[in-house]
């Protein structure tokens, strides 16, 4: 069994130190009730793999987030007809996730991997997350509380340290206006936390919550960098894959990220019409001018697709020019990338298939966008 039966149900909103799993089990919103639906109907075909329903059951969210994913392109795979086996033997130890094949499609082989975020990777946003909570817990304090996070450690905030600084800050700030106490900034430092802080007066002291905003320090976004990551991690001589079309499917959920960006992530450059195939640098299928990753047929784009949002998702399939085994074009329901040689140049060609994820999974979209935080009783 994927969740238990005798939860009790509640209508809150995801808590900070609360696992993906866990929401996702006693939530009585609407969108959480079909999403346990469709992961328990998917599941059946599944119910002997024991190691991939602790997978998803997970306290890590990454590994919850990466078996819910895998389990959606499972489906999307066998709703279109095509007999998919988990994990195949091969000649090494390592195995990718799946092989599919049909009558009209030939074999391929595939491995799903997740794309991390372009800020904060889990473990930074927990911790922080912790620094928080503990600032949610102070209630009806006369001023909000904002934090800035300069720096965070692995090592745990002392409660009643930060809870004493921010007394002597509030003890100190008696007098000034907010206009003043806006530019009154505070930095406290413990096992290597620098967290900076400031107050603002609450217009009404019967506001219970007191954490105002929080900030941190700018970081540089490159999503590309995380995605280029995540696909030399799949490289095929893992699992011993010669002579089959091998596929990667990377899930990316970076609201930053535009497909458009993949040209750039696997030949490292983009002239509108077409690759330059003399580019110098590093990139998922081009290395200082050479064909890389050869064995590597295609690369899947889920954008956005996890199971409380797939409204927002688009899918993509990357086609190598350069792979030893082609995948087939068409053997997929979804847009196509591919390109054609010429000279020093690849010419983009682009095969839009307009498709619709809730078809692909054969999901009822108005059922599933219908007041997705409401609640009913049959939950």
């Amino acid at each position: 069994m994927i969740f238990n039966s005798d939860i009790t149900f509640s209508n809150e909103a995801k808590q900070v130190q609360e696992t993906s799993y866990k929401f996702l089990e006693r939530s009585s919103w609407n969108r959480c009730k079909l999403a346990r639906i469709l992961i328990s109907m998917w599941m059946k075909d599944l119910t002997d793999d024991l190691e991939f329903i602790s997978q998803i059951r997970s306290k890590s969210d990454k590994q919850h987030d990466a078996a819910i994913f895998e389990l959606i392109v499972y489906t999307f795979l066998s709703k279109q007809g095509l007999t998919v086996d988990k994990h195949p033997i091969l000649s090494k130890a390592t195995t990718p996730d799946f092989t599919a094949k049909s009558d009209t499609v030939a074999l391929m082989l595939l491995e799903c991997t997740l794309s991390s975020n372009s800020f904060d990777s889990t473990e930074e946003e927990r911790r922080k997350e912790a620094v928080e909570d503990i600032i949610r817990q102070i209630h009806y304090y006369p001023y909000f509380i904002n934090l800035g996070f300069k720096r965070i450690s692995k090592i745990s905030v002392t409660p009643k340290k930060l809870k004493r600084f921010i007394e002597q800050i509030r003890i100190s700030s008696e007098g000034f206006e907010n206009e003043q106490l806006f530019h009154r900034k505070f930095l406290y430092k413990e096992n290597e936390w620098e967290i900076e802080i400031s107050l603002l007066k609450k217009s009404n002291n019967g506001i219970k919550t007191s954490l105002g905003a929080v900030f941190q320090d700018a970081k540089i976004i490159d999503s590309k960098k995380a995605i280029l990551t995540a696909l030399n991690d799949k490289r095929p001589s893992k699992y011993g894959i010669s002579d089959t079309p091998y596929v990667i499917c990377i899930c990316v959920n970076d609201m930053f990220f535009h497909t458009d960006e993949m040209y750039s992530v696997l030949f490292g450059n983009d002239y509108g019409t077409h690759i330059n195939l003399t580019f110098p640098g590093s990139s998922g299928f081009l290395y200082h001018n050479k064909p890389v990753n050869t064995s590597v047929s295609a690369v899947i784009l889920f954008k956005n697709t996890d199971i409380l949002t797939l409204g927002s998702a688009e899918w993509s399939v990357w086609h190598n020019p350069f792979a030893k085994n082609p995948l087939e074009l068409k053997s997929l329901p979804i847009d196509e990338y591919h390109f054609t040689i010429e000279g020093n140049r690849l010419l983009k060609r682009v095969i839009n298939k307009n498709a619709n994820v809730f078809e692909l999974l054969h999901v009822d979209e108005l059922a599933y966008n219908t007041d997705p935080k409401g609640t009913d009783e049959s939950c």
